[in-house]
């Protein structure tokens, strides 16, 4: 039987290539989506741009959105967790392909750049979030025409 050293560092196992760490972003942003989807279908939050946030931000009374009430946020939830989920682990795996290591400083990397990310496009203003998400899915379409044509 052979031993097997469990103490750090890790050296890279599985991400030999870019193209591993560009497809594992791409099914994390899929995966993410599907989370913020189900999320946004229960969420007590409104979309942004809404009836009730507009509301909500001229009253400064939050009042809680009905589970199912609102199609517009499994779109808007679902563009935010992809892009965080994606964003985390192209960063984290890419510092792992650079360094060939498989360590937790990567993912601390990868945590960094997330939270720049969200703070400069998520968090910033509504304008600028609503401009993300519609930047998303139009990447999102490209994509998927992209894959019918070719």
């Amino acid at each position: 039987m052979d031993s097997v050293s469990c103490t750090p560092p890790y050296y890279l196992t599985s991400y030999r290539t870019p193209s591993t760490v560009i497809s594992d972003a791409v099914y994390q942003v899929i995966r993410g989506c599907a989370y913020g989807a189900v999320w946004g279908m229960v969420t007590p939050f409104h979309a942004p741009g809404s009836a009730g946030a507009i509301e909500e931000a001229k009253t400064g009374i939050f009042k809680a959105a009905r589970p199912f009430s609102s199609f517009r946020s499994i779109g808007h939830n679902a563009a935010i967790f992809g892009t965080v989920m994606g964003v985390q682990r192209l960063s984290s795996k890419s510092l792992e392909l650079i360094r060939q290591r498989e360590d937790f400083i990567n993912e601390i990397f990868g945590f960094g750049i997330t939270y720049k990310y969200y703070g400069t496009f998520l968090s910033f203003s509504e304008e600028r979030l609503m401009l993300h998400n519609r930047i998303f899915g139009g990447m999102i379409l490209a994509a998927i025409v992209y894959g019918q044509v070719v």
